[in-house]
């Protein structure tokens, strides 16, 4: 009896954190829609009234653009960085998850929440593969 309220906790528990980790992927898909359709739209309209103001700034404008943007792309790129992880960012000061045990390697801390939620549910579907591999 004591393995059935086991798993029953664990799929409650899992649960909860795929409704949270699904609600992070709701944000990243609202916030790559931003970045991709709508930041290129502004940019191209301030292009287009630049033009019209005076040639030589709309060209400037669309080059330094261009040169804003590969470097923004090749940073993001080089640090590893997945559109959840810029929405679930970790939290600040006491409320960082390795505020009290700073002796944790910073290889071993997640990048952000949505990494730290992969784990636990990763960590709790061993958990109930354990269980269930317990019942036969």
């Amino acid at each position: 009896m004591d393995r059935d309220a086991d798993i029953g906790e664990i799929n409650r528990e899992l649960a909860l954190l795929r409704a949270r980790y699904a609600g992070y992927a709701r944000a990243a898909a609202i916030m790559r829609a931003i970045v991709k359709i709508l930041l290129p739209l502004a940019a191209a309209a301030l292009a287009v009234k630049l033009f019209l103001f005076d040639p030589l700034y709309g060209a400037f404008f669309v080059a330094m653009a261009a040169i804003v943007a590969v470097a923004a792309i090749w940073l993001v790129g080089s640090l590893g960085l997945r559109w959840i992880d810029f929405v679930s960012q970790s939290p600040r000061g006491i409320y960082n998850p390795y505020f009290f045990t700073p002796d944790v390697a910073p290889s071993q801390r997640a990048r952000s929440e949505a990494e730290l939620i992969e784990w636990q549910i990763a960590e709790r579907e061993r958990r109930l593969a354990e269980l269930a591999a317990l019942a036969k």
